[in-house]
């Protein structure tokens, strides 16, 4: 598998994922308003099928939750 990531523009990054079968993009967008909520889109793309793609909104304060409990977890350090 090969991982790529790259900002498209400000406060907006893609972070891909290449398999033999297709490909996967997580899409971070964040807003220049810091009570936005962050949008996060997942895409999945196969050969053979259509992509498909869902989203998420978090707000900061969510996401500072989620942080943290990634790190009490050991996901994250």
């Amino acid at each position: 598998m090969k991982s790529t990531f790259h900002e498209l523009e400000l406060g907006k990054a893609v972070l891909q994922n290449s398999t033999d079968i297709g490909n996967e993009q997580l899409i971070v967008t964040l807003q220049p308003d810091s009570k936005a909520p962050v949008q996060i889109q997942i895409r999945q793309n196969t050969e053979g099928s259509s992509s498909t793609s869902s989203s998420i909104g978090i707000s900061p304060h969510g996401l500072q939750q989620l942080v943290h409990w990634l790190r009490e977890e050991g996901a994250i350090s």
